[in-house]
Formats: structure tokens, sequence, C-alpha cells
């Protein structure tokens, strides 16, 4: 099939699946579900999620928190909350504390505006909202760089893995007259960096830490190391995974303690504020059906306009008549046209004996016949590039005293030139991916092959143009490697 013919087909398959794809054109503006443990946007934490219970972490999805913290009265377990949109209550934020103090709730808190400032407060810290900008950092936006935090201030651990931080605010200590116990910042940012709202340069507090009694705390402002967008990132020596485990670990210890996944304080999914979308299958299929009928149309009345015609030179033909011979010449007609565009070639041209005239001229032996006569197939093709393969081979390995795959572009250009060794170079790379593919090495070719008789004859000629640049020409009619004649076609010097 000629490529042409090929891509005629594509087209056929490519107008099916137009037709029958639920695809649609259209537009949709609007927002995501913010930070929520649910939400599967890039800014969401589901994978988050599926990660902390794929780790072996027992996680309750707090949907109403009151509920949830009335239904933990009096146990143990670490409080999360990611990136919030929405402020929690005041008595919330008195159960949340005061088991904090009571050394019996853990808390991980994400916050980088002021949503939850009341909460921050109780908890001796403040966040002010302003972007920090790290001119050290390695990315185009110099809100978003590394952190390695230091847990060591409370407990002898190794290095924490390095994570990415985007768009941070810093985190103020009121101290411990001011908050339930002091806070120790864990997580700086390189001391050329500045925040928005104070131009002056220097570390800024990224992540904090603290203990009371059992329970321990981690402030973040950041939320972006628990989203989807972020927390596979594996840039670099960044694993984003293994910060985020770090951070999880402070708060929780061992994989029995319980997790609870606040999931009540985000704006949820946003009804796009402006849809619409134009079916395409439809479109496509109307189009189809407009062009027949007109085409219907104009055949229906193809006989009878048939039948007028000749009975103006005085032939009487009947509509039925007329409408068989336009069917027969439209169906000739079609039948013509997609054999000219998909079997160009003639019936039988690959396997029909030589003529006549010839076979009284030429002399020839059965078993050429034979050959002539049978059918060409891709193997075939495949099994005389394999040959020709070997048959160079040899040859190479006489000349150069090494195999073809050993020979270099440098080695051919002494011989024959940097324009013919590079040249060489990609027929041997061509020769050799067909000679594995023939010998069962290789199970797929590429590129493919559409026409393996133009391969055939182009890596032929190839050859030839190679053996004669050496010196030397195919000649022979022997089988295999002995059908390759040495002819030296110039006595070397010496």
């Amino acid at each position: 099939m000629k490529l042409r013919g090929f891509l005629s087909l594509l087209g056929v398959v490519a107008l099916v699946a137009v037709i029958y794809s639920p695809s649609s054109l259209g537009v949709s503006t609007g927002g995501d579900g913010g930070t929520g443990p649910a939400d599967t946007s890039p800014s969401g934490t589901s994978v988050f999620l599926a990660h902390l219970k794929q780790t072996g972490y027992h996680v309750i999805i707090a949907n109403d928190t009151t509920a949830t913290l009335n239904s933990l009265r009096g146990q143990s377990f670490a409080y999360l909350l990611i990136g919030a949109d929405k402020a929690l209550s005041s008595q919330q934020v008195s159960n949340l504390t005061s088991g904090y103090q009571a050394g019996r709730i853990s808390l991980l808190i994400s916050e980088g505006n002021t949503t939850n400032s009341a909460l921050l407060g109780r908890l001796g810290a403040s966040v002010s909202g302003a972007s920090i900008i790290d001119p050290a950092s390695a990315f185009k936006d110099q809100r978003v760089f590394t952190l390695a935090p230091d847990f060591s201030l409370f407990a002898p651990s190794a290095p924490v893995p390095v994570g990415v931080i985007d768009i941070a605010s810093p985190i103020r200590f009121a101290g411990p007259s001011g908050g339930l116990n002091a806070l120790r910042n864990v997580g700086l940012t390189s001391p050329a960096s500045f925040d928005t709202a104070n131009p002056t340069t220097g570390p800024r507090t990224v992540i904090a830490t603290g203990m009371q009694g059992n329970a321990h705390l981690l402030l973040i402002s950041d939320s972006a190391p628990f989203t989807n967008d972020v927390i596979n990132y594996t840039g670099g020596a960044v694993n984003e995974k293994a910060f985020v485990d770090e951070m999880v670990a402070w708060v929780a210890p061992t994989k029995s303690t319980t997790l609870v996944f606040d999931a009540a304080h985000y704006a949820g999914a946003q009804t796009p504020k402006f849809q619409v979308g134009i079916p395409i299958g439809p479109l496509v299929a109307y189009a189809l059906e407009q062009q027949l009928a007109g085409m219907n149309t104009y055949y229906s009345s193809f006989p009878s306009q048939v039948s007028g015609f000749l009975h103006g030179y005085g032939v009487n033909v009947s509509d039925s008549l007329a409408g068989a011979v336009v069917g027969v010449i439209i169906l000739l007609s079609v039948y013509g046209a997609v054999t000219r565009w998909f079997a160009p070639e003639k019936k039988g041209k690959d396997d029909q004996p030589l003529p006549n005239v010839e076979r009284a001229i030429v002399a020839e032996s059965r078993a050429r016949l034979d050959f002539l006569q049978m059918s060409r197939t891709r193997s075939f093709y495949a099994a005389t590039m394999g040959q020709l393969y070997e048959v160079l081979d040899a040859i190479v390995a006489n000349e150069f005293g090494k195999d073809l795959t050993s020979l270099r572009e440098p080695e051919l250009a002494a011989r024959i030139g940097a324009e013919g060794a590079h040249r060489a170079v990609l027929l041997i790379a061509r020769l050799t991916a067909l000679h594995n593919y023939a010998s069962g090495k290789k199970r797929f070719l590429f590129p493919p092959v559409l026409r393996w008789r133009a391969l055939t004859r182009r890596m032929t000629s190839e050859s030839e143009w190679l053996l004669n640049q050496l010196g030397i020409t195919i000649a022979g009619g022997e089988p295999t490697k002995q059908k390759v004649e040495y002819v030296i076609r110039e006595q070397r010097a010496g």
C-alpha cells in the first residue's frame, strides 16, 4: 500500500472515531475546590490522603469537625489542617488548643494567610500573608524555593529530605507568654530572602515546631508540599513525599497514631462561571448526512435527466433502464477510483512468469523459473536484507579486519571521505536493524517499513555504491557470501 492510500485509510478511521467520540468543543471558566482531601485538582490533597493510607496510617476524614472532635474526646490523635479556606469556630479552636495543652492532641497546621489567625494566636504564632521572595532560589519564580528543615532541635535525627516551598509567608512568634509554649523555627529561608511586606533581607521562618507533653505541634506557612501538583515532584535532590513524611512523622511518631484530616473547612468545588460545549460527533454526522442527502436528491433525478437527454436524440429509454445504466456507471466509476487509489499495481505483477518471447530467447533453469513465479512476501525481503548484511560484513572483515557493527565513521572517512563515511554509517545502521529483524533478535522496526520492494532496491543500490568506493563490485550469482566477486578496479600502489 502506498503512503497516500495508508493516509486515506487513517482518515476513514479518524472519521469514524470522531463520529462516535464523546468529545466536545467548549469553553469553561471557574476555580477548583481548594486544598481539601477529596479534591483531585492540582491544588487538592487527594494524593496526600492516599499516600497516608498507603504508608499505614489510620486516617479519619472529618467532614464535621466538631462532631469528630467530640467523638474522640479523651483520646490521643494528630489533627491535620492543610490550607483551610474557612476559619475554625471559637469552640473548635478551644477544643484543639486545650487538647494540645493537655498533651493529648498533636497538630499539623498549614496556614499561609490570616484565615485561622485565632488558632495561630492561641498557639503563639502569626502569619502576615506576605509572600517570601528568595533570590537564592533555583526556580524562575523566586517565590518558589527549596528547604530542608532541621528537627534535631528536639530529637536527634537524620537530615530531613529537601522539599519545595511554593509561595510561603513569614511565621512570627508571640513568645512563651503569648502562647501555650515556646515555638522553635526549624525551617528558615536563605539570608538573602525578603518578603513583600518587609524589604529588609534576612532569613524567614517557614516551618516551626513545638511540644506540650506528649503532643507535638508543626506549623508550616505553605500548603503546596501536600498538594497533588507538588507532592510527586522529584526534581534534582528533592523528594517531596519524603519531605512530607518527615513532617507527618513529627506529629505522629508511630503509625498507630490516629490522623484526623479536616475536610470541613474548604470552599468546595466551584461551579464554572461560564460553560458551553458543542459535541463534535453529532456535528460531523450532521454534515455527512446533509451531503449524502444532497447527493441522493441529485442522483434520484439523474435517471430521468438521462432518459430525457437520450429521448432528444431519438432513443426511447424508460426511467428504470436509465436508472440501471446510471447505477452501473457509478459502480464502475467507484470501483475504478478505489482500485486506482489503493491498488495502483497491476494484478499478478510480482508472480507472473517471463513472456513467451523471452523464454524463447533466454535459457533459464527450472529453479530460476520457480523463483520468478514465487510470491514475494515481507519475510522474503527481510531475509534478502539479512543476506546482504552478511555479505557486507564478510567484505568489511576482509578490508578492515573487523565486523560491520564495529566499523566507525573515522575509519571509513580515511578511505572514502567524510561525506561518504556519514552516508555509509547510515547504511550500516539500517542494514544492522534489518538483519536483527530477519534473525529474530528484533521484533519491531523503527522507522517501520511501508514498501519492502523499494527499500530492498534502495539498500542494494547503496550497498553497491559503498562497494564501489572500496574498489569492489557485486558481480556474481552464487549463494550468500560466494555471490560477491572482488574486482580490483585500480591497482594499489606498492
